[in-house]
């Protein structure tokens, strides 16, 4: 099913994946995006960010129904480094995010658009249902949640999956820094955006093996927990509205006008002289309210 556009865009999705040495997974990755994508009816990127591989690269055996874009970062620098690039890259009006080891379903990406554009959110990441993990990643992984879920009130059971839909002005708000992708929906709304979830599949790692040390995770998840309770409690949460409020022409602007028969800002603006406005001034009281 296709989703209805919001905005004109000539591409309305962009498939962020960021990966280190999964080369054997690539080709099969690429193939089940082409056949999700093409379900998804509309026009997509895919960007690849290659976090320092080794393994070279083979692309793929036969010519994909969108376009490819392979980024590289100069050395190994982590998944956030990878992924922020990656969404700065993004072109299209809505990121999907995913990871490149296939425990991930494409096929879950409509269902995430799905819940994002029918109840009006800004982000959607989607939780495990049934994690094919070990027992001692799910164990800890859980702890992990259940602690950061208490301490942020980000409202979301399991930030760790990787499969996330968001709108490009989320994407290109979230902050360059390592240990960025633990705390995508907390930093979302610390923003001010809506954020919700929805079940996903989980499969079994495809090929390769995984490069999670989860002693060292843990250390670096309770660091960034930390500074993230410092961080989202000072974010700027103000956001632009999307129309320009008002607009006040020069002196030349407005008397070329007048000359042309049209109406003249003299009068309604009289702050205005010479080529610039003067900035209005605000006192203290005013500016206390939040207004002039």
């Amino acid at each position: 099913m296709a989703l209805p556009s919001p905005v004109n865009s000539p591409i309305r999705y962009s498939v962020v994946i960021p990966y280190f040495n999964e080369g054997e997974n690539l080709p099969d990755l690429i193939a089940e995006l082409d056949s999700a994508l093409s379900a998804m009816g509309a026009a997509a990127e895919v960007i690849l960010v290659d976090d320092g591989s080794t393994d070279g690269f083979v692309p793929p055996s036969s010519t994909p129904r969108f376009p490819i874009r392979r980024l590289a970062l100069d050395r190994n620098s982590g998944q956030s480094a990878a992924m922020y690039y990656g969404m700065q890259s993004a072109r299209g009006e809505f990121v999907l995010l995913m990871d490149a080891d296939l425990q991930n379903d494409p096929a879950d990406m409509q269902k995430l658009m799905t819940k994002l554009v029918t109840d009006n959110l800004d982000f959607v990441t989607g939780v495990r249902a049934k994690r094919l993990d070990n027992w001692y990643r799910v164990a800890s992984s859980r702890i992990a949640n259940g602690v950061r879920s208490f301490l942020l009130r980000d409202k979301t059971s399991d930030t760790g999956c990787t499969l996330k839909a968001l709108r490009v002005e989320v994407a290109k708000r979230m902050p360059a820094w390592n240990g960025m992708h633990r705390f995508m929906p907390a930093l979302a709304l610390s923003c001010g955006f809506k954020t919700g979830e929805v079940p996903v599949n989980h499969r079994p790692r495809h090929a390769g093996v995984s490069k999670v040390n989860s002693a060292r995770r843990a250390i670096r998840a309770t660091q960034d927990l930390l500074g993230m309770m410092w961080f989202t409690s000072r974010q700027i949460k103000g956001r632009l509205k999307p129309e320009v409020v008002e607009t006040i022409e020069t002196k030349e602007v407005s008397e070329s006008r007048m000359e042309e028969g049209g109406s003249s800002l003299n009068g309604a603006f009289p702050s205005i002289s010479g080529n610039v406005a003067r900035e209005p001034h605000f006192n203290d009281k005013e500016m206390a309210n939040g207004h002039p």
